[in-house]
């Protein structure tokens, strides 16, 4: 199996749409998804990611589950001396790595930033939605792999966001949620590409073949827009 995270198309945020930029963006990755071969497509349920979806949708000729768990970590925001309001996955990654102890696999919701009850929440939603999913297509959780109850050669595409993109990928590949958070970051519509690799017959564990990945920009020569990654001072952009 393998599993595609993919990010949204540039975003209008106030109107939870995409731009003109966006809609050329999702365009284009519906020119190249047929080349990956995808044969199931989750979406979230928010505006800017079905935009994204759609056209993709079509191209492949693929019906569309909606992913109450896969909507973006809203919500929860922190005033930080020095950078103004920052939810928990733009928070500057200087603060991320100030804190004592360092981010952490077990724990992280009691250190400060992260210990908001909501997030914890949202977090343990997208925990359950995606050992669901996973087990709907043949691989159960069992700590921290992954029982193979049906091999398959699934090509499974999830159109989502940032946040929630970077934090499903932390649980999958068991990294500290801040650290991924703070040192993982996706363009709009570039995708992420897990193989749920199989070395035995009875156990398979996620592996990152590819992060971040925009092929279809280039081939529509379109350049990459860093949307939501700051630079110098400048303050990341909130959804």
């Amino acid at each position: 199996m393998r599993l595609y995270v993919i990010r949204h198309g540039d975003p209008d945020y106030e109107h939870d749409a995409l731009t003109p930029r966006g809609e050329a963006e999702a365009q284009a990755l519906a020119a190249y998804l047929p080349r990956l071969g995808i044969t199931h497509i989750y979406c979230s349920p928010l505006g800017r990611a079905k935009a994204t979806c759609a056209p993709c949708a079509q191209a492949l000729g693929l019906p569309v589950q909606e992913l109450d768990w896969a909507r973006e970590l809203t919500g929860v925001y922190y005033e930080v001396e020095g950078f103004g309001k920052a939810a928990p996955f733009t928070l500057p990654g200087e603060v991320t790595y100030g804190l004592n102890p360092w981010p952490r696999y077990r724990g992280w919701q009691e250190q400060a930033y992260f210990d908001h009850p909501q997030l914890g929440r949202l977090i343990r939603q997208m925990e359950e939605g995606s050992d669901a999913l996973l087990k709907a297509h043949g691989y159960e959780r069992e700590g921290a792999r992954y029982r193979v109850i049906r091999p398959n050669a699934d090509r499974v595409a999830v159109f989502c966001h940032h946040g929630i993109g970077t934090s499903w990928m932390a649980y999958l590949l068991r990294i500290p949620y801040q650290a991924a958070w703070a040192g993982m970051w996706q363009a709009c519509t570039s995708f992420a590409e897990i193989s749920m690799e199989c070395l035995s017959e009875r156990y398979a564990v996620p592996r990152l073949l590819r992060m971040g990945a925009t092929p279809h920009l280039d081939l529509a020569g379109l350049s990459q827009v860093e949307r939501g990654l700051a630079t110098s001072r400048e303050a990341p952009e909130l959804p």
